[in-house]
């Protein structure tokens, strides 16, 4: 390997790179990422679980925020009945249809 790249350069010719020296002297081998040159390739796997993993966790909240909603409606509707029998008139807001319950679902 030293002696290829310390080998001269003819002219009209670029030096050699260490990649290409590598190349010629080990082989190619699957470990070798273009661009990137020799290493351990990144594993899909671990890849695919945090991206699962973080996708989990970003349902469960999700369905939290749902769920609170929800709650938080009810409860308005509540307040507002309570407040009509006793004669105050509230009126309700309305809820644009990216906020309703059947679009979160």
């Amino acid at each position: 390997m030293e002696r290829l790249l310390s080998a001269p350069i003819e002219e009209g010719q670029q030096p050699r790179t260490i990649d290409s020296i590598v190349d010629e002297v080990l082989g190619t081998n699957p470990s070798y990422i273009k661009g990137l040159g020799y290493g351990p390739k990144p594993n899909g796997k671990q890849t695919s679980n945090a991206s699962t993993s973080r996708l989990e966790k970003a349902e469960g909240e999700v369905e939290k925020y749902k769920s609170n909603f929800q709650l938080l409606r009810d409860h308005l509707q509540t307040i507002t009945a309570a407040m009509l029998a006793i004669g105050i008139d509230v009126p309700m807001p309305n809820f644009p249809e990216s906020l309703s319950t059947e679009q979160l679902d």
